[in-house]
């Protein structure tokens, strides 16, 4: 299976420094290659394009629309909250799950963390459970001190009392310059915007991964679905980040949604093998942002039998499709970044299945 982006300035390949980039893991997938041709020539990148397509290959799973809301039980929002240092992006992201999803969190190995990230450590450490989780774009709230964090608690407090529920069911990530707190009298004022605008649509999951991104090119956004016990599950994930870029920049984010029934530990053994098979296996430019973090949650909304052991094929159907959807969230990372800093005008990503010949 192979991905391909093609774009209105592309030259003749006679003109073209090649490149190629390859990667092992030990996920689904034995091998993935990146293939890019670099132009020599500096050409400022194309206007911010929403939504890219992923397409994912044949597996246990089907590609569905919708990305975080596809999953029973979860809306998604995102608007222009007046966070950005300049432009009209929208900047404030939000997912809720309408009852208490199992969660599970993967975070910065930076001994410098940002406030959101210890903030999230915190109460993943006292709690099993979360309902919603917010992203601001702007300023990373990293390096902020004692302040930051109290400015984390108070955004969380002012959305969990609009959401009616306990502020530990709010979880927070931040993205954007690092040394800059969150200007949190602009966020907490579009808080009951950012709330009504919440959605189960496509519309809604799409515009919450624009939200979340800074020098991305794109937003992206995924979903699949697969049948557990005979029962239809869906796993949905949003990601952002094109490398730091330089030291006040931030940041790999991602959230992932399902309605699968999962008990807590099986959970957080999952999420922790899929993200140190996809997102841990790259490296874009070095760096480890302050501000590293993908989130996930589990609403049981599905109705499927509650997968209690990592031994049986329930979990290790809703195994393939976490990391199906972080690998290929992965993947479109490493594309884009590649595109924006290197002049990408043509990339080819092969996936190559275990099992399969090299040249399928």
């Amino acid at each position: 299976m192979a991905l391909a982006l093609n774009h209105p300035l592309s030259l003749p390949a006679s003109r073209f420094h090649r490149v190629k980039v390859c990667g092992t893991h030990a996920a689904t997938w034995h091998r993935v290659r990146v293939s890019a041709t670099i132009s020599p020539e500096i050409v400022t990148a194309p206007s911010y394009i929403p939504a890219a397509p992923i397409f994912l290959p044949e597996g246990l799973w089907t590609e569905i629309p919708g990305g975080v809301t596809a999953p029973k039980g979860f809306k998604a929002a995102g608007i222009y909250g007046g966070l950005r240092a300049k432009g009209d992006k929208p900047d404030l992201s939000l997912v809720t799950c309408e009852v208490d999803a199992v969660a599970a969190g993967a975070f910065t190995t930076n001994i410098v963390a940002a406030a959101p990230v210890v903030y999230c450590r915190n109460v993943l450490d006292t709690s099993t459970t979360a309902r919603a989780v917010l992203i601001n774009a702007g300023q990373a709230n990293a390096a902020t001190g004692d302040a930051g964090y109290q400015d984390t608690i108070e955004c969380a407090n002012a959305l969990a009392e609009l959401l009616h529920m306990r502020s530990e069911d709010v979880l927070l990530q931040s993205t954007g310059v690092i040394g800059q707190r969150i200007k949190k009298e602009a966020l907490v004022n579009s808080l009951p915007r950012l709330v009504a605008s919440l959605s189960s649509t496509v519309e809604g999951a799409d515009s919450a991964a624009v939200a979340i991104t800074t020098t991305d090119l794109v937003s992206k956004s995924v979903a699949v679905e697969t049948k557990v016990g005979g029962v239809p599950i869906r796993v949905g994930g949003m990601a952002k980040g094109s490398g730091m870029i330089n030291p006040n920049m931030a940041t790999m984010l991602g959230v992932i949604t399902t309605d699968a029934l999962v008990t807590s530990g099986i959970w957080r053994d999952m999420v922790r093998t899929s993200v140190n098979r996809s997102f841990n296996q790259i490296t874009v430019d070095g760096d480890t942002s302050t501000n590293d973090c993908v989130l996930a949650l589990a609403s049981g909304l599905s109705r499927s039998n509650c997968i209690s052991s990592l031994d049986s094929n329930e979990a290790l159907q809703l195994q393939a499709c976490l990391d199906a959807v972080c690998n290929f969230l992965m993947a479109w990372l490493l594309i884009f970044y590649f595109y924006q800093t290197c002049r990408l005008y043509y990339v080819f990503v092969f996936l190559i299945d275990r099992g399969l010949p090299p040249n399928y």
